[in-house]
């Protein structure tokens, strides 16, 4: 029990160090915006247990402009649970208690964990629920109720983030004969949560997903994208798990776990968006690579130590221009307000916190331009005609508002069609109004 809770600590207290206090990923936003409105997400199954979850949480009588930092924390303490449960995975699949415990420490260290652990994101919490699913069935005989019981685990983590149905694979070979009780399990257990509550936009979602493929193709530099991407879990632990099992140093038991996680692993890294993110892998490379490391990392105290900190610390000082990012957005939470009626906003890159501070604002009567999927092919004429209409256009013009490759030519188009449009400066927004 100590172990458990000094693993939990640790993996809370290096995601404080190491996350961002406020909205940073895009998702976070549009999260607290539908834990507060109700509404189900617009990505594939629609996230609705970890929405429901954070409803609840929100129903306990928290104001709407503190609903981000409460779920933050909350999530926060939620998914710190995955580092201590990894260590009772590899107890159950046979490592001693010092490479169990290394095995956690690696996941409450992982660089990429740690930050998006600190935010409201799902990615954290469906690791936790997969993990003890796979604990579930690894601690005890193959028995009927384990692996109901771990097939209803899998499906709640899917109900948070699809990627955790990779790990139905190990539940399946480690409970052998008895593994169809878990497939039966996950389905009637997702399916009565997808009946309860469809998913909106499921149609619209691969539609937008086809479209994002034929304007972004795949590349190559991508591919190397997500690789990097892979080692922010931990370098040392990623590249001596993979050398572990390709030499077949680990025991059969860790093998049937790790390896329908490597696979799925390398099959993320051609994920049309992995290049996006580190928190794309986490879904699997803590089962792939973590648990067969572990006992050759337990064996090297002081090299494990320093393969731990030392990527942590470097991480540490490269996201503080990153977190910047979220202080920034945090200002729209009171510029939003100031806003005149239904106006028509072009907030860049923050728009989930633009939406959100509308939404503790109740300023139903704004709408917004936001950059993906939604951009429109000739944006300007979409704001022309809003102004040519009497909607105001308000633009934020600051080009540091506008992050990464895809919102480029978003952000020139605009700076373009600012240069030929005076306004007024009103809570550092651009606003154009048509001309009286």
């Amino acid at each position: 029990m100590r172990d458990f809770a000094a693993l939990w600590i640790l993996a809370f207290v290096a995601s404080i160090a190491i996350g961002s206090h406020g909205i940073l990923y895009w998702d976070a936003g549009d999260y607290v915006t539908q834990a507060l409105t109700g509404q189900l997400s617009g990505l594939l199954l629609g996230r609705p247990l970890f929405l429901w979850i954070s409803r609840a949480v929100l129903a306990a009588g928290v104001d709407p402009v503190h609903a981000e930092p409460v779920l933050r924390w909350f999530w926060c303490a939620f998914g710190s649970l995955a580092a201590p449960g990894l260590m009772m995975l590899a107890r159950a699949l046979g490592l001693a208690r010092g490479a169990a415990f290394t095995a956690g420490a690696a996941l409450a260290l992982s660089p990429s964990f740690a930050h998006t652990s600190h935010q409201v994101l799902t990615d954290s919490p469906a690791l936790a629920f997969s993990i003890a699913a796979l604990a579930v069935v690894a601690a005890g005989l193959a028995t009927y109720p384990r692996a109901f019981a771990a097939g209803a685990l899998i499906a709640a983590a899917v109900a948070m983030r699809e990627t955790a149905a990779l790990q139905l694979v190990a539940v399946v070979l480690l409970l052998g004969r008895r593994g169809w009780v878990s497939v039966v399990a996950f389905a009637v257990v997702l399916g009565g949560i997808v009946a309860i509550a469809p998913p909106p936009a499921l149609i619209a979602w691969f539609g937008d997903m086809s479209k994002s493929a034929v304007a972004h193709p795949w590349r190559w530099r991508d591919l190397a994208i997500s690789a990097g991407w892979l080692m922010t879990a931990g370098p040392i632990p990623v590249i001596a798990g993979a050398e572990m099992l390709r030499r077949r140093l680990v025991n059969d038991r860790v093998m049937l776990v790790a390896l329908p996680s490597v696979v799925a692993t390398i099959l993320l890294c051609f994920y049309q968006d992995g290049s996006f993110s580190p928190r794309y892998m986490l879904a699997t490379a803590p089962a792939a690579f973590f648990l067969a490391a572990a006992p050759w990392l337990a064996s090297r105290p002081r090299l494990t130590a320093l393969a731990l900190i030392i990527p942590f610390v470097v991480a540490m000082l490269f996201v503080r221009p990153v977190n910047a990012v979220a202080e920034r957005g945090a200002t729209l939470t009171a510029r939003i307000a100031h806003l005149p009626p239904r106006a028509l906003v072009v907030p860049g890159h923050f728009c989930p916190q633009a939406r959100l501070a509308a939404t503790i604002h109740r300023r139903d009567d704004i709408e917004f331009v936001c950059p993906g999927w939604g951009w429109p092919a000739d944006v300007g004429a979409v704001l022309d005609q809003a102004i040519a209409s009497g909607q105001p256009v308000a633009v934020d013009p600051s080009p540091d508002v506008w992050m990464g490759g895809r919102e480029t030519i978003p952000s020139q188009e605009i700076q373009d069609w600012l240069k030929q449009r005076p306004g007024r400066t009103l809570a550092d927004f651009v606003v154009i109004e048509r001309q009286k």
